[in-house]
């Protein structure tokens, strides 16, 4: 009889454990991301670390009773992405399935296609586009609280695992197709992104390499240098030392470069010229310092009008796993993961 009560007892405590476990494991995979920011403090903390808001120092700042700030910190760190178009002054912002347009001057605002009115307009400073905080944060389903004492705002995002794109990654089918990183770096800001993406993507990676190497005076924008002179030049073709021999084992094309002159290097022109890409899926992606991958998506567009080219992703090497995956989700990428 102990024997018999012995083991009903071992049997329930490891049942105690497994659900304590299981629960702490849900617990785990919500979302609960936290950034406070403060008027006129080039500083953010997110989730209790300190960092700063971008490289210029920029501050948040009050303009008509309403918050302003760069917003594409928050909306990166929140995992969501942001684009500009230099020459419609407009800014897109996306999280999950949300997005809204914004134009510099402008107090209409577009979510999700629906017309909104803003009470102050967005703003250029100091080369940063300065935002509305607090409607960008609603709009996105975040709570948004404002401290008047410590003049800060604390944004917070309590959305579950259910609808983290890493989850609904995990969750897709197995996939059938393949899928291929191709990417040009000169200075290596690329070639980290493209690591990244090819590791969350599960694809393969071919790295294009010019014939002949960029050097640092090649890229001196202030002077006449190489950039500057095929940018400049619409039938700029430099020439490729690498070939990619089985492109046709691949049904999704992952395209990476820096942003020159507001759109990709004429190099990526070159690979576009060289291969066949139709009825590929393309999705590109940029880095930059500022400028958005708007221009270069629709040059691609243009290059490739019997593939699908999907909406561009703009990153840096600071670009967090979250971010990829919500670009991959939301542009339903599924049946090239092939390796996760």
């Amino acid at each position: 009889m102990k024997k018999i009560i012995s083991f009903l007892l071992s049997i329930c405590m490891i049942l105690s454990l497994t659900l304590t476990s299981c629960a702490a494991e849900e617990k785990q995979t919500e979302n609960n991301t936290t950034i406070i920011l403060k008027i006129g403090s080039p500083t953010m903390t997110v989730n209790g670390n300190d960092m700063p808001i971008d490289e210029q120092g920029t501050v948040p700042v009050i303009v008509n009773g309403r918050t302003l700030l760069p917003v594409r910190a928050v909306v990166e760190q929140m995992g969501g992405t942001v684009d500009w178009n230099g020459e419609t002054q407009e800014v897109t912002l996306i999280y999950g399935e949300d997005e809204i347009k914004l134009t510099i001057g402008s107090t209409e605002a577009l979510l999700n296609g629906e017309k909104q009115t803003l009470d102050v307009a967005p703003t250029v400073t100091n080369g940063r586009t300065m935002l509305p905080i607090r409607f960008i944060a609603e709009s996105f389903k975040f709570k948004v609280e404002w401290n008047e004492r410590e003049q800060s705002v604390t944004i917070t995002n309590t959305k579950t695992a259910v609808e983290n794109p890493a989850k609904q990654l995990e969750e897709m089918k197995e996939p059938t197709s393949k899928s291929l990183v191709v990417y040009f770096s000169a200075t290596g800001n690329t070639k980290v992104l493209a690591e990244k993406i090819a590791e969350e993507s599960g694809s393969d990676v071919f790295e294009i390499v010019p014939k002949e190497p960029y050097t640092s005076a090649d890229l001196n924008y202030n002077s006449d240098c190489r950039a500057n002179d095929e940018q400049n030049d619409a039938n700029a073709r430099p020439a490729i030392s690498n070939k990619l021999e089985n492109l046709e084992d691949y049904d999704v094309i992952f395209i990476g470069y820096p942003i020159w002159w507001g759109t990709m290097p004429k190099i990526i022109n070159t690979f576009l010229d060289t291969y066949d890409l139709s009825d590929k899926t393309i999705m590109p992606f940029c880095t930059s310092g500022s400028s958005g991958i708007s221009s270069s998506v629709s040059a691609i567009k243009s290059a490739c009008s019997n593939a699908d080219v999907k909406t561009g992703f703009r990153g840096t090497s600071g670009t967090t796993s979250t971010q990829i995956r919500t670009w991959l989700t939301d542009n339903n990428f599924s049946d090239a993961i092939i390796r996760k």
